[in-house]
């Protein structure tokens, strides 16, 4: 995974896109899907989503209403990363110094 890949939409077919948003005023996340570049439907309403962890916890079943497959754990790793690239500040920091280099950042074992 590279930093380009934290920062555009996360492809899940030829014409549908997951991406991640978040709302600086009201200091919440979401999901939007757009499908053949329209939107298609949006996870959280204001201020229900305050942690990228609850879009997370939601965003598979949205998804399945919306006609579209889960995420497979490897998407649902990089959409995290996606949201929490979406709010910048302290953690995004750390993300990025975790993907560009994983040993100064991450224990050994």
């Amino acid at each position: 995974m590279t930093l380009n890949d934290l920062r555009k939409p996360l492809q899940l077919n030829d014409t549908t896109q997951l991406k991640a948003v978040f709302d600086p005023a009201l200091r919440c996340f979401s999901a939007q899907l757009w499908k053949d570049c329209e939107p298609a439907g949006l996870l959280g309403q204001v201020g229900q989503f305050t942690h990228p962890d609850d879009v997370l916890d939601a965003v598979d079943e949205f998804l399945i209403e919306k006609s579209e497959s889960p995420l497979t754990e490897q998407q649902m790793g990089r959409f995290g990363g996606m949201l929490i690239m979406a709010k910048g500040g302290p953690d995004a920091a750390m993300l990025q110094m975790a993907v560009k280099a994983p040993h100064t950042v991450l224990p050994l074992f």
